[in-house]
Order: structure tokens, then C-alpha cells, then sequence
């Protein structure tokens, strides 16, 4: 695959839901997925190409390990995640718990991949950028309005 795929995969000025495994692919950038990650999060996200939002799940799954390390990965991880430009983060409130559970009864994934899902379909936002194979029948089964993009389609860029 390549960066053209992944560039038909995302249309321009559609809204995008990443994932967890996006954006800690992103920051550690020593993922098979990380490049690809990297055009996703600097060259769509970061101009305005495509706004972005993450769960306030991802947010939380996202600074495990910069509180393990230590106060300064915690501070460059927190810049990114309310700083990094054209990215908004979407709390969990009733309307996406109730998805979320819908999902998990309909789809079978655990509660965490559910809130990230609800999150999507409760924002009308219609492509999920995710590195998650499990994600891709739950989706079909119970989000048919959500389209699912995975990272490692488009290795090596």
C-alpha cells in the first residue's frame, strides 16, 4: 500500500475519529503503523485536511505510560493531546455510554472499544482510523454508518 491509499482511504474535509493505536503509534513512532500514523495525525490533521477527535477513553488509555515515566512525559503527551491543532476530545457522556453498550451487546468488544465506537457514531463522525482487527465485524454488525480505516493497510508508506 501507500500513502495515495491511505489519502483515498481518508477523503479530504471528512471528519475522523482516531483511535488509541493511532495516536500511540504516532507518539512512540517506532510502530510498523507509525508512518502511516504520522500522515494521518501531521499531514491531514495538523492542516485542517481533516479535523479530528478522540475519546476521552483514548485520552486516559493514552497516558498510562507517560504517568509510569514520569512528570515530563506526562507534560509532552498533555501538550499534545490539548494543544495538537484540529483535534478535539469528546467526553463520555449518557448518549455515548448508551451507545457504547449497544455495541457491546450488538458487537461484542469490550467497553473501552465500545465508548471509542459511540464516540464516533454519537458525533456523526463516519470514518474510525483504528489498528484493530477485532474492530472490523462489530463494526459491520452494529455501527453500519461508521466506516473503519486500519493502519497497517496502508505499510509501508
Amino acid at each position: 500500500m501507500s500513502r495515495s491509499s491511505l489519502e483515498q482511504a481518508v477523503p479530504p474535509d471528512t471528519e475522523i475519529l482516531l483511535d488509541t493505536s493511532v495516536i500511540l503509534a504516532y507518539l512512540n513512532a517506532r510502530e510498523t503503523v507509525s508512518p502511516a500514523a504520522t500522515v494521518v495525525i501531521d499531514e491531514f490533521v495538523r492542516t485542517g485536511r481533516n479535523r479530528a477527535t478522540i475519546s476521552a477513553v483514548s485520552v486516559a488509555e493514552t497516558l498510562v505510560r507517560p504517568f509510569a515515566a514520569g512528570a515530563a512525559a506526562v507534560a509532552l503527551v498533555e501538550g499534545f493531546l490539548l494543544h495538537f491543532p484540529n483535534l478535539a476530545i469528546m467526553g463520555v457522556d449518557y448518549a455515548v455510554a448508551r451507545q457504547a453498550g449497544q455495541l457491546r451487546a450488538l458487537g461484542g468488544l469490550k467497553t473501552p472499544d465500545s465508548l471509542v465506537i459511540a464516540t464516533a457514531l454519537s458525533a456523526g463522525i463516519p470514518i474510525v482510523i483504528a489498528n484493530d482487527a477485532r474492530w472490523a465485524s462489530a463494526i459491520t454488525a452494529a455501527a453500519p454508518t461508521v466506516t473503519l480505516r486500519h493502519l497497517d493497510a496502508h505499510v509501508p508508506l
